[in-house]
């Protein structure tokens, strides 16, 4: 009884480690892409790549890229295929009213969010989760502009550089 227990483990362990360590360097490859190819774009902007909250599923990868009092938060998630990869999409933004469809980012694409300023694509198995913060209140510029026009950039700026991380990001994960 003993050695059919210990055959069984023994052989799961054979069969699931390959998959979990396909899973992780998988990740660790589109990490690899994604920044090279950023820093070539977006020079003099800073990148971290971020740890999985605690309780969360660590098939996950989040990377950090700052400059100049702007902040760029990429998280993306493979699934086991196209589909389900659709479904999750579709069941994200089922709800949000205010979404914008857009093209250019991959398989399918969204704008969600403080004035459409996240940016939610698909390109095959995987999602991608792009937001910002830009921090207007630091700009050189900052003490001539209004309330309300500090509050338009600061939507703009999110707005821009999401849909720029995120255009080099679909184009990154096609990278060989």
């Amino acid at each position: 009884m003993k050695i059919r227990l210990f055959s069984a483990f023994a052989l799961g362990v054979l069969f699931l480690a390959p998959a979990l360590v396909q899973g992780q360097s998988e990740l660790d490859r589109l990490e690899d892409k994604i920044s090279h190819h950023l820093e070539t774009k977006m020079p003099g902007w800073k990148h971290k790549r971020g740890e999985p909250m605690p309780g969360t599923s660590k098939d996950v990868l989040t990377e950090f890229w700052s400059g100049s009092n702007r902040a760029v938060k990429i998280s993306i998630m493979p699934h086991k295929s196209a589909e389900e990869a659709r479904q999750s999409i579709e069941e994200f933004v089922k709800y949000d009213r205010e979404k914008e469809h857009l093209k250019g980012f991959g398989d399918e694409a969204y704008a969600w969010g403080y004035g459409l300023s996240n940016v939610v694509f698909r390109r095959g198995r995987f999602n991608v989760y792009v937001s910002t913060v830009a921090d207007v209140e630091d700009d050189a510029d900052a003490r001539a502009l209004s309330p309300a026009g500090k509050n338009e950039r600061m939507r703009s700026e999110m707005k821009r550089l999401s849909q720029e991380f995120a255009k080099h990001a679909a184009t990154a994960i096609d990278l060989p």
